[in-house]
């Protein structure tokens, strides 16, 4: 398969950014008492720099009226700082801009075939929602994204333990490991806070424990490929079970024909709901809405895995470290 030429790969990652970013203003506009998810990052980032505690001042009925508390960690407000500086919805904008701009050079980059991403309800959601899951799942396919994982650390700890690749590996760790020390320096008190609020939340939850989620195991069967383990793992952390939150299972498609298929079928999750599902509260919401995601977009990624062979590699230290646990018992034999 011939490769796109850069120039058209970036003309078309430009053209895709912007509308992304005009996505992300409309939302904002037309809900103008709803900030955006990366709205939260941007006022703590803003809170920090005038040296307050953006966790007493973000939730409920406090300064930055948001209907839940600050979920986020410090470290995200760090990587949102530079845009802190500006208003909400500019920020808000090229932040998805931004991301969604990276994320199609990123699919582009052996083809064009991954592109119907782009019309599914996880990415629709994700940029109305100025949400971080496309700029975390370029990450998957830019390695020199990898210091943005420790922003959202749930997705990007799914990522880090399913990739090939040693090199974002390393990026995240390095990268993590400078943004968390500099979030310790400017607010060391932030983990204990953050924690407290992570422990009282109730709405956050693992796809794999929603029903038919343990049959996601099965894409165990082909763990050598790195898309077989980002699905298990993607299905194994909590979280919110918002659809924007399957973004990264949208890079398991390796045609045009299954990326048509996965978009369409997650594209239901906009549909769905008013037929089947019978939420009364928040929490059954979510619960149901889990359910709906692991059948209609876990469940088809991990049969599309199953007709793959199992092959694929490591990075390079997974396997030296593997290699020294097995020479000392190949020796004592």
């Amino acid at each position: 398969m011939k490769r796109p030429a850069l120039t058209n790969r970036l003309l078309v990652a430009t053209a895709i950014g912007i509308v992304g970013g005009i996505v992300a203003a409309i939302r904002f506009i037309r809900a103008p008492l709803h900030s955006s998810d990366f709205g939260n990052a941007w006022f703590g980032a803003a809170a920090l720099r005038h040296g307050a505690d953006p966790y007493g001042l973000l939730g409920p009925g406090l300064q930055f009226e948001w209907p839940w508390r600050l979920y986020y960690p410090v470290t995200s407000m760090v990587v949102a700082l530079p845009l802190s500086f500006l208003d909400e919805l500019t920020a808000t904008f090229l932040f998805v801009a931004i991301s969604s701009a990276l994320l199609a050079f990123a699919l582009t980059a052996d083809g064009w075939y991954r592109l119907p991403l782009f019309l599914s309800w996880p990415f629709v959601i994700a940029a109305a929602a100025g949400q971080w899951s496309p700029i975390l799942t370029a990450a998957v396919l830019l390695p020199s994204l990898g210091w943005i994982l420790i922003a959202k650390p749930n997705l990007g700890a799914a990522i880090f333990a399913s990739t090939s690749s040693e090199r974002l590996q390393k990026t995240a760790a390095i990268g993590g490991a400078l943004i968390l020390a500099f979030s310790l320096v400017w607010f060391p008190g932030w983990p204990r806070e953050w924690l407290t609020v992570i422990e009282q939340q109730r709405h956050m939850s693992a796809p794999i424990v929603r029903p038919g989620g343990v049959f996601v195991l099965l894409a165990l069967l082909k763990w050598r490929r790195p898309e077989a383990r980002l699905i298990v793992a993607l299905a194994c952390v909590p979280q919110t079970n918002s659809w924007y939150e399957a973004l990264p299972l949208l890079l398991v498609p390796s045609n045009l024909r299954e990326s048509l298929i996965l978009s369409f079928l997650s594209t239901l999750g906009f549909f769905l709901p008013p037929y089947v599902m019978t939420a009364r509260n928040e929490l059954e919401f979510n619960a149901q809405m889990g359910s709906l995601m692991v059948a209609i977009c876990y469940l088809p990624a991990t049969l599309m895995v199953l007709r793959r062979p199992n092959e694929g590699e490591f990075p390079a230290w997974v396997t030296r470290v593997a290699s020294r646990i097995r020479r000392p018992r190949a020796s004592a034999a």
